[in-house]
């Protein structure tokens, strides 16, 4: 009798555990650091660089300004202008027809798509407010 309300008791825990909305305890995973040695030190201290590099990032108006082209840091080719995203509606077939002549010129869509609006801009300037 007393195994039969242990063992229920044991059942009672395990699915009450089971539901529990506490998040279940992890293992630590601190490593503690190892102690350096003075030819260690010594040794770090040596391939640190002279200057420690700057904390505040690089002013990408003033790197473009200046003629730069590439992030520094990402190491690729940095816009002029930030773009916005849009949406624009095709039909299937002049999708199609689209993308087929966009990669036979060896262009993307959107790039394609850009130069258009651009075009159009150009053409039709004189029809906008000053300002």
């Amino acid at each position: 009798m007393i195994d039969e309300t242990k063992a229920g008791a044991d059942k009672k825990a395990r699915m009450m555990k089971a539901i529990s909305t506490q998040l279940p305890a992890l293992p630590s995973m601190f490593i503690p650091p190892k102690a350096e040695t003075p030819q260690a030190k010594a040794k770090s201290a040596a391939m640190q660089p002279a200057e420690p590099a700057s904390a505040t990032p690089p002013d990408f108006r003033k790197l473009v300004r200046q003629g730069q082209k590439k992030d520094p840091i990402a190491g690729r080719k940095m816009r002029e202008e930030e773009m916005v995203r849009c949406g624009y509606y095709l039909t299937a077939v002049e999708q199609r027809q689209f993308k087929l002549l966009a990669i036979n010129n060896g262009h993307s869509m959107t790039e394609l798509l850009r130069k258009a609006v651009q075009d159009y801009i150009h053409t039709h300037k004189h029809k906008l407010p000053k300002g």
